[in-house]
């Protein structure tokens, strides 16, 4: 059998000890939990690669604290038929500390494990490979659509559904050489959330779900932060269930850097013609202003421009962020612009003195 093993790292959030393993051991158990062997696999640095989230949405960008590496190790192992089949596992600590879905998440490790049962081995069996990598990141507050099916190189059926990570090793023993033996525990969710709603912890929004047939995962994320989900795979053939594959992974979620356009200017002006406009649009470096608008003759693509006009009136200010762009937004204002009308002055009139003075200022 070829075996494929793909993990992913924070590059952000994540210690910069914990970095891939070299060797990385994959145990092999039996259906009875003993212990067989373990195949120490060689990592090849030129195998680390650092992935590019992407959005559904081209008007939306990904905050600059969201990275990923990922890179796999491969090998070949041989397993002779046994009754019962065989249980290949790997085990790693430490989660993210600052993943906000499970209780003290430094402490859960993480096990990635497959099994491969009588059927599988005596037909020769290859499990479903995913079609597209998880998503990395979700937008705060919008729905999201993600194709998380899988193809079976064999033909059989397969069915998705949300399930629950598994725990592995601890910070006592990150990185333990063989793993430690099955069956392993599910990771303690924190407070409301669960397997049936792993991002929003019943505090509204959709919560996430995976379609059995299609494999597309859907949702509204309403809480910010780092998650971890569970998706699994089971492979049927002649309605017989024959493998299992689970996806473990880390999905962050937060706001998505939508353009906004916005600016300030006093209301009202009555000295003066001359008008500062500051800036205070979101996520845009082109601008395009109309101070007359609809007259479009005076403009300016400067970020913070200030214009003279040419004689008072209220005038309509139209602001454009990423003017042409799919992603553009448009703010308006208005300025009444009030003629030089008020000026100050007194009178002093000063009377005869006799044993007081008084002043009468009009």
């Amino acid at each position: 059998y070829q075996v494929t093993l793909t993990i992913f790292r924070d590059c952000y959030y994540g210690s910069p000890a914990a970095w891939f393993d070299d060797p990385a051991s994959i145990g092999v158990f039996d259906a009875n939990n003993n212990f067989l062997f373990q195949e120490l696999v060689g990592w090849d640095p030129i195998l680390n690669d650092t992935l590019d989230p992407t959005l559904d949405n081209e008007c939306f960008t990904v905050p600059p604290d969201v990275c990923v590496h990922t890179t796999y190790y491969s090998t070949v192992i041989t397993l002779p038929y046994q009754p019962g089949g065989y249980q290949l596992v790997y085990q790693r600590c430490c989660r993210n500390q600052t993943i906000v879905n499970l209780v003290e998440p430094l402490d859960v490790g993480a096990t990635y494990s497959i099994n491969i049962g009588d059927q599988a081995l005596l037909e020769c069996n290859s499990s479903p490979q995913f079609n597209n990598w998880p998503p990395l990141f979700l937008c705060v507050n919008q729905p999201f659509q993600i194709d998380q099916s899988a193809v079976d190189p064999d033909g059989d059926s397969l069915v998705y559904r949300l399930c629950n990570p598994l725990m592995g090793a601890d910070p006592g023993n990150p990185m333990p050489q063989p793993p430690n033996f099955p069956p392993y525990d599910t990771v303690p969710w924190l407070g409301n959330y669960g397997v049936n709603d792993m991002l929003n912890a019943g505090m509204g929004g959709v919560p996430m779900t995976i379609d059995p047939q299609t494999g597309l995962l859907t949702g509204t994320p309403v809480i910010n932060g780092q998650f971890v989900i569970g998706i699994c795979v089971e492979e049927y053939r002649n309605g017989e269930l024959i493998g299992v594959s689970r996806r473990d992974y880390q999905v962050n979620v937060g706001d998505c850097g939508e353009v906004t356009s916005s600016f300030f200017a006093p209301e009202v002006i009555c000295e003066g013609l001359t008008v500062a406009f500051q800036n205070q649009s979101n996520n845009a470096e082109n601008y395009l202003w109309y101070f007359d608008w609809p007259n479009g003759s005076a403009t300016s693509t400067e970020e913070n421009p200030v214009f003279t006009y040419p004689d008072t009136g209220l005038y309509t200010i139209m602001l454009i962020a990423e003017p042409g762009s799919p992603c553009t937004d448009t703010f308006f204002s208005e300025v009444h612009l009030l003629p030089h009308s008020l000026f100050a002055d007194f009178e002093l009139e000063q009377a005869d003195c006799v044993d007081s003075l008084t002043l009468q200022i009009t």
